[in-house]
């Protein structure tokens, strides 16, 4: 896939629109490409590229990890599957 000056605001945007699903909110962090997802159960994650659509996601150690936090990294991790395949099949102009 060719990374175009389009192609990571239109995943940006796609991805916020997923993560409202699941009630996560999406902060940019001052580091070019790194984000932090907050979930409603106060887990954090750390998400990253280097190289665009090549995405790192951590979760960030900061409270218990319980069953809830699984479930919010699977959906995570889908979003940002589904996204960038969407990035992918769309056609840029």
């Amino acid at each position: 896939m060719e990374t175009t000056a389009n192609s990571i605001p239109a995943f940006e945007q796609l991805f916020r629109q997923k993560l409202k699903l699941n009630n996560c909110k999406l902060k940019k962090k001052r580091q070019e490409n790194n984000y932090e997802i907050t979930t409603p159960s106060k887990d954090v994650f750390l998400m990253y590229w280097c190289e665009f659509p090549e995405i790192n996601l951590i979760y960030q150690h900061i409270g218990v990890r319980t069953p809830q936090t699984g479930v919010y990294e699977k959906a995570i991790r889908s979003h940002i599957n589904f996204c960038v395949s969407s990035i992918k099949d769309k056609p840029l102009s």
